[in-house]
């Protein structure tokens, strides 16, 4: 897909809102993982992290998003050279003032987890307004590799974002 600059800044973007509404689960006020606890434990963390970082997420805060990233988190876009690391990734979305998160839901099909990482694979939708742009809507598939770090927190070490495009309408 060839992209215009403008637009390929939308499509990372959205795939930051992406990361900030589904990926980024089990950081700050979450429940602490233990490395004794067992599988479905750990998938249901994850999935109710998720849920409320859906809700931190429209806040579209750096700081926030960067919190949830292992200190050697990647952010994997469409279009753009993979985003390294916290501070990279908390630039990354201040580089996108002014804009408003209308709607960012994400749908885990599976968690698997192994020992002390988790993957997560699903999907996404999400409704962006960006300054002075008509609302852009993108629709995808992701996975999460999750990493439990140390202190007991589950942290994203590399997330990935396949967007789909919407089918064209018949002539």
């Amino acid at each position: 897909m060839n992209l215009r600059p403008l637009e390929s800044c939308n499509f990372a973007l959205a795939g930051w809102t992406f990361v900030a509404a589904v990926a980024l689960p089990s950081c700050a006020n979450g429940p602490r993982a233990d490395a004794r606890d067992d599988p479905a434990t750990t998938r249901a963390a994850i999935a109710a992290a998720m849920q409320r970082y859906q809700a931190a997420a429209r806040t579209v805060n750096p700081d926030s998003i960067a919190a949830f990233y292992a200190s050697d988190g990647i952010l994997f876009e469409p279009g753009i050279n993979p985003i390294r690391g916290r501070d990279s990734i908390r630039a990354f979305v201040a580089s996108f003032p002014g804009v408003r998160v209308d709607s960012a839901t994400a749908t885990p099909d599976t968690i698997e987890v192994w020992d002390r990482a988790a993957y997560l694979w699903g999907s996404y939708f999400e409704r962006l307004a960006f300054p002075g742009q008509p609302v852009s809507e993108q629709h995808g598939k992701f996975v999460i590799e999750w990493v439990l770090e140390q202190d007991g927190q589950w942290l994203i070490r590399r997330l990935f974002r396949v967007p789909i495009p919407s089918p064209t309408p018949p002539r």
